[in-house]
């Protein structure tokens, strides 16, 4: 189970981190890490926030640092990953059984795309992002560009069918946008209906 269960923790980076392009600059923002208090995630940046029961587990500071190859959650480290690698793993939450929550924020000037909306960045990662799931030992079942109800309104959505060592998977990876900077949620469940129940869960701040 521990090695399904980082497998499935894994396919978070799956839409991250594009090739550079040309584009417009964006008004700049700052980083802020997002907050968990209890069982209640909130994010400031991005206007989000989300409560889970008592059967999920969140990363705590120092094993989001140890996911960002940083020694802690400060602004210097976290300015240190956008610099070194161009993403910050702000929050993770899961279940024992694998499923999970992911929040990954990409730094788009990194990469000269501050430019792209929701919509622009997933028409640019979709072609690649089947190919980047195989190599991490995935079968993709199914792959589509859609559209969802997430924090109270119409998000681009990229929604895949996947397996794993014998797993079926469902996943979601929704989008938000604050700055240069672009938050990729991704929301993997166990069952066919359980992305979309989770995606429920965030709600506008």
């Amino acid at each position: 189970m521990k090695n399904l269960k980082l497998a499935l923790s894994g396919i978070g980076l799956s839409a991250v981190m594009l090739l550079t392009a040309c584009g417009n600059e964006v008004e700049k923002v700052d980083y802020a890490h997002g907050t968990v208090e209890g069982n209640k995630f909130s994010s400031t940046m991005f206007g989000l926030t989300a409560e889970f029961d008592d059967n999920w587990t969140f990363a705590s500071e120092d094993e989001l640092a140890a996911m960002n190859g940083i020694s802690d959650m400060s602004v210097d480290s976290t300015n240190s990953a956008f610099s070194s690698t161009g993403l910050v793993y702000d929050m993770y939450v899961g279940t024992e059984e694998g499923s999970n929550v992911s929040f990954i924020v990409e730094d788009l000037s990194k990469t000269n795309n501050s430019s792209l909306d929701e919509q622009g960045y997933v028409d640019a990662s979709y072609p690649s992002l089947q190919s980047q799931l195989e190599a991490q030992g995935f079968t993709v079942e199914n792959i589509e560009k859609t559209t969802v109800t997430f924090a109270g309104a119409e998000t681009p959505c990229v929604k895949i069918d996947l397996s794993i060592m014998g797993i079926n998977a469902y996943e979601y990876q929704v989008y938000k946008k604050a700055g240069q900077y672009m938050g990729v949620i991704t929301i993997t469940g166990m069952s066919k209906g359980e992305p979309e129940e989770l995606a429920g869960k965030f709600k506008a701040l």
